[in-house]
């Protein structure tokens, strides 16, 4: 599968691209591979769920949480969204799914191919 990811660094005008292949990309992927592309001498590891403490949602929610502050303020970044697709599709066909929104702002949106 291939994953295409869309993201804004605070001090950038415009959206940057990155891409890169997996078997099964999720989220949980995208984020670590994404902060291992901004930076390298760092390796982001998300909360670890925590059988029979919260209910499985809680926990999603928790995880999700602190993996926007980091990309917020350890990674600058005001957006993010990503894309998957099979092989040989183009973005066209793909929808993205944004995981930050930097504060209503829209700029334009590009296609990857």
């Amino acid at each position: 599968m291939r994953c295409l990811i869309r993201y804004q660094l605070r001090e950038e005008e415009l959206p940057s691209h990155h891409e890169f292949n997996a078997e099964a990309p999720d989220t949980e992927l995208v984020i670590r591979h994404l902060t291992e592309f901004l930076h390298p001498e760092v390796m982001f590891e998300f909360l670890p769920v925590q059988p029979g403490a919260k209910d499985g949602i809680t926990q999603l929610r928790d995880r999700m949480a602190h993996a926007r502050d980091y990309l917020e303020q350890y990674c600058g970044l005001k957006s993010l969204s990503y894309m998957i697709l099979p092989e040989g599709a183009s973005s066209a066909q793909g929808r993205w799914t944004t995981l930050l929104l930097g504060g209503g702002e829209s700029g334009p949106v590009s296609r990857l191919d």
